[in-house]
């Protein structure tokens, strides 16, 4: 087998006996299949991590090759050496550069030993992905990470490095967190509400400013190092994943709490940004006490009344959604749960209209609480405030859209969780989990409330949510609730 990049550099091509059956392996059914081939027959099958033609992304190969070494012995392997850069490029770059190190750069926070060992592999091969739980330290993994890198550059050659984040909270977040790290570097946010800053070695970004038809991003191609945060949103085809593709520097790498389910969104994870570096998950960091230990208590409610039966399957879903999200029975258990705990209590919700009801059933219920809902129309300063407001205070309620605080929202003084929205995506999740796993002196763990509905497709997503707990390695119990 022979591997070659294109004549543009931009893709890796494949050639060599094997080529049909490493491309039939790198493929999944595709699912959308059985119901567009009625309006058009061509849709295919399967889907392909890599082109009729043998082309795919480079650093894809490293999946390839364990492809081949796990069902073939004895076949040739061959690459052209501009291939070998683009796969694993530090030996080509960083490690031609004077003073060239493997050490953690140190920040004033001092790292922990697996946050070391990450540090030390990414600067070994040059580009990857890290699957770090949340709460696990992902941003000062980065400081570290980036601030080495920086050291290796000189006045004269410069060092710029772009820093992609999901959103503009954790644009403020980051911005924060260096600062505490004291990290070597100068570093500035772009935002809406932010100018670029381009005499700054780090730029913050998020993902929304980057996509935006109004933003000048020519100066991309003179970036030395991507990393992308929460790089679990990278999916095959869409914008940012098209942007990540665009920068021409091989040295990128990837931070997240978990993986996509699906192959071909993790395939072009690793073929955009680069092979998996290091795997850690939350049983490891709980094991070692890294982070509060976790309980789950999952309430099943049998409901008196239910939604009215729909024979189309998509109306039926989107009634039972309604259906939970206006149930006065429901909504009144979680008010008066969030009343009964002592210490703070997030409410996770996935639809506004949910969180406007839950809202004023809270403050009804809770009234020696502070209750708040965050949703999209709430400045960042605001959310801010709030986080603080928790970290410094006790018996605060907070109803929060999951896509708003799922991910990169770390709040210590956070000892209840509330997962009202149903559901079963694995990635929000987990995510959500993490808003409240770290340490604090006042929590010896953090407890989950999963209110799960004794209804047609509730029945479903709870089964799918107690075996990710399962495989979590997440303790939990059942309690079932009647509706009077």
């Amino acid at each position: 087998m022979h591997f070659s990049l294109d004549k543009g550099g931009k893709f890796a091509v494949m050639q060599g006996d094997l080529f049909e059956e490493i491309r039939e392996h790198f493929s999944v059914k595709n699912t959308a299949a059985a119901f567009t081939k009625k309006y058009n027959p061509y849709v295919p099958d399967r889907q392909y991590a890599i082109t009729p033609t043998g082309r795919f992304d480079a650093p894809l190969f490293s999946e390839i090759l364990k492809f081949i070494i796990t069902h073939h012995t004895g076949v040739k392997i061959t690459a052209d050496a501009n291939f070998k850069e683009a796969a694993a490029p530090s030996k080509n770059i960083w490690q031609t550069k004077q003073g060239f190190s493997i050490d953690p750069y140190p920040l004033a926070l001092e790292l922990r030993d697996y946050q070391a060992d990450i540090v030390e592999k990414c600067l070994e091969v040059g580009r990857g992905t890290v699957v770090l739980a949340t709460a696990g330290g992902k941003t000062i993994t980065m400081a570290s990470l980036i601030s080495r890198v920086a050291s290796f550059y000189t006045a004269e050659s410069k060092f710029k490095c772009l820093l992609i984040v999901p959103d503009l909270g954790l644009v403020t977040q980051t911005f924060k967190d260096f600062i505490d790290y004291k990290v070597p570097f100068t570093f500035s946010k772009w935002t809406g509400n932010d100018d670029l800053n381009l005499a700054s070695d780090v730029i913050i970004a998020n993902a929304g400013i980057l996509q935006s038809e109004c933003s000048n991003i020519n100066w991309i191609d003179f970036v030395d190092l991507l990393v992308v945060d929460e790089v679990h949103k990278i999916r095959k085809g869409n914008k940012i994943s098209d942007l990540v593709k665009k920068i021409k520097t091989p040295c990128k790498f990837g931070f997240t709490g978990t993986m996509p389910e699906d192959l071909l969104d993790q395939w072009n994870i690793i073929g955009k940004i680069g092979p998996i570096l290091y795997e850690r998950n939350s049983k490891a960091l709980r094991t070692d006490k890294y982070i509060a230990d976790v309980f789950c208590q999952i309430i099943e409610l049998n409901h008196k009344t239910l939604p009215v039966p729909v024979e189309n399957k998509m109306e039926a879903y989107r009634a039972e959604l309604d259906f939970i999200i206006t149930s006065t029975f429901r909504n009144n258990l979680i008010a008066k749960l969030a009343n009964n705990v002592n210490n703070n209590c997030l409410v996770l919700i996935d639809f506004i209209k949910h969180g406007v009801t839950l809202e004023e059933t809270l403050k009804r219920e809770c009234k020696d609480k502070q209750v708040f809902f965050i949703q999209g129309s709430v400045e960042v300063d605001e959310r801010e405030r709030i986080k603080q407001l928790m970290e410094n205070s006790t018996n605060i309620v907070v109803v929060a859209v999951s896509k708003i605080f799922s991910t990169g929202i770390n709040i210590k003084n956070l000892h209840y969780i509330v997962f009202a929205g149903g559901g079963k995506a694995k990635i929000k999740v987990v995510q959500s989990i993490g808003r409240g796993l770290r340490l604090h002196h006042s929590k010896t763990r953090l407890t989950l409330f999963d209110i799960a509905d004794n209804l047609k497709y509730g029945n479903r997503h709870a089964e799918k949510r107690q075996n990710l707990y399962e495989k979590e390695s997440i303790p939990f119990s059942i309690k079932t609730i009647e509706e009077a």
